[in-house]
């Protein structure tokens, strides 16, 4: 049987958790790289009266906030 201190073990304790934990890490990074960000047609609109933030797809110079039906300027 091999025999090793009680210092030793919690070191390769906690080589083995951190290398376990690196090998996750890596795993996620590089397979969330190969997933396709599809990029958005939408634009974010804030407005300039009640501040309610929407997503606004049309290309028009102004556009009329769903919350309160104000006119707000394109940025």
């Amino acid at each position: 049987m091999i025999e090793i201190s009680p210092a030793t073990a919690a070191v390769c304790y906690l080589g083995a958790t951190l290398f376990t934990i690196l090998g996750i890490w890596l795993y996620n990074h590089y397979s969330s790289k190969k997933r396709e960000r599809m990029p958005l047609a939408n634009k974010l609109t804030v407005c300039e009266f009640c501040h309610f933030a929407y997503l606004d797809s049309s290309e028009k110079k102004i556009t009329k906030c769903p919350q309160c039906r104000s006119f707000n300027r394109g940025q």
